[in-house]
This record gives structure tokens, sequence and C-alpha cells, in this order.
């Protein structure tokens, strides 16, 4: 094949996403601790913990993790829903709603994570008892559901899971579908596998 060849098809590849989009199987089970990267994040997960949450009760999954984003602007945490993805191998516990505080200000949610600047932070989710995958609710079966305010009582579910498996996804930042707008969305690439145990 000529140099010029070669050039023209890394440029399609390049226009249909990138290396990194190509490589739907490139991914490795990542020790803890170790790193894992994609386009927008570089995360090193370390220990998971099952915790309640002191207001409301609910039951949370929490994970200590370093994390650094690499691109050049402030990224809204809700851009990395589904990016990160805890299961526990069952299809009555799963794990939603993730938000980030940081180690030097545990009490403070982050909503942003700034720059190219790496923390050490506490990424935590709500644990429902719900099939992680099932669709997505819709609001009116959500708000039809008499408990909807009432955390789900999974004791039971975590009192029988020992460790978590943690996806690490691709990410592409582009336009949504309802408007132009830009932000990263999670892909179907997988990164990187980290199992953790639960921390008692």
């Amino acid at each position: 094949m000529s140099v010029l060849a070669v050039a023209l098809a890394m440029t399609g590849l390049w226009a249909a996403g990138g290396l990194e989009a190509s490589k739907s199987t490139d991914f490795r089970d990542v020790a803890p601790g170790e790193p894992v990267r994609n386009s927008l994040l570089e995360l090193k997960l370390h220990e998971a913990a099952f915790t309640r949450d002191p207001d409301t009760g609910a039951h949370t999954l929490q994970i200590r993790a370093d994390i650094k984003t690499r691109f050049n602007e402030p990224v809204p945490v809700a851009n990395l829903t589904g990016m990160i993805d805890p299961r526990f191998g069952r299809k009555d516990l799963s794990a939603a709603g993730l938000s980030v505080a940081l180690t030097r200000q545990p009490d403070r949610t982050v909503f942003d994570l700034q720059p190219e600047v790496q923390e050490e932070a506490v990424l935590t989710w709500r644990l429902t008892d719900d099939d992680p995958d099932a669709e997505p609710k819709s609001a009116e079966e959500i708000f039809d559901d008499e408990n909807f305010l009432e955390p789900a009582d999974v004791s039971e579910q975590v009192a029988q899971v020992d460790r978590v498996k943690v996806t690490v996804t691709g990410a592409v930042y582009e336009a949504g579908f309802t408007d132009q707008t830009k932000r990263w969305w999670h892909d179907t690439n997988t990164r990187g596998i980290v199992y953790l145990p639960i921390e008692e």
C-alpha cells in the first residue's frame, strides 16, 4: 500500500471518530490504583465502600479515585454519566446519579471538573433496586410510584455483594440530539475494567 493510501485511510479513520473510536475491543482489566484513560479522563480507582446518606438514609456506593480531565475547559460532572459504570452482577441492584466531592473539600459537591487538574475525589452513586440493564423509567412512571421520594431499601442486596465491577467507556465530544451545543458523552467502547473489593 502506498504512503498516500495509508494517509488517506488514516484521515478517514480520524474523520469517523479517531483511532480510539475504532478500537471497540481495545481494553483491559486494570488493577486498582492503575490508570484508565479515554479522550476526556484519566482515572485511578482505588477503593470502594457502601455507605448511607446521613440526611436521607439512602444506600450509596462510594469510590475513592484520582481524577483528571484532559480537556481545556471545565467539564460538568453530569457529562460523566455512563462513562464510569459500576455494576454488581445482580438484576436487583444498580447505581445511579453520580456526584463528586473532592477529598480536600469533602462536604462540598463539585458540579464541574476543572481543566487538566488532578484531584483526589470521592465518587458517589445512589443505590436502587432497579435492573441496571432496564430502560430508564419515564417521568410518568417515576411520579406514579407513591414511594418515589423514599430511598430504596437494598440492605439485603448490599449484604451479599463483596466487589464492584467498574467499566470505564470511551468519550466523545459532540453536539446533542436536540441542539447543537457540544458536550461530552460516553460511547460504546470499553477503555478499561476495574474490579474493586467492597471495604468493610
